[in-house]
């Protein structure tokens, strides 16, 4: 038996491949939950940003037609000279009346926008009804 090699195998033994395993599974039950809430804090602020994009347009609209536009809320949901306009899964309160004028420019007023436990604020600012949307952290 002169000359022969041994036989090398090539491959991964099954505790290599099982301690991999428990390494990735281990990774994963880390970083999942985090990434749900991730995903779930930003579908929230994207509906937060549709209602200040929909505030926008009205103070735009009131402006370039030099119409009148109150805004209010009723029952946790948005109303414009009186008619509800529903958000999704968002429920917004107006503190205070908001007024968009014919010639462009606004009342102050803060806007509280809740989606799923997240909490925004809208400020919209007098006199030209600038929008500032924030979100606001929990205090235990």
């Amino acid at each position: 038996m002169v000359g022969e090699f041994p036989i090398r195998q090539k491959g991964f033994t099954l505790i290599e491949i099982l301690v991999v395993m428990v390494i990735l599974f281990v990774m994963l039950s880390m970083v999942l939950p985090i990434s749900f809430d991730m995903v779930g804090r930003y579908k929230a602020a994207l509906r937060a940003q549709e209602v200040m994009l929909y505030v926008s347009g009205l103070r735009r609209d009131s402006f370039l037609y030099s119409e009148r536009h109150l805004l209010k809320s009723a029952r946790n949901v948005l109303t414009v000279d009186g008619k509800e306009i529903p958000f999704d899964d968002a429920q917004i309160t107006v503190a205070d009346p908001i007024y968009f004028f014919s010639n462009g420019t606004t009342s102050s007023g803060r806007i509280e926008i809740t989606v799923d436990d997240e909490h925004y604020l809208l400020h919209v600012r007098a006199p030209f009804g600038s929008l500032d949307l924030e979100p606001v952290e929990e205090t235990a």
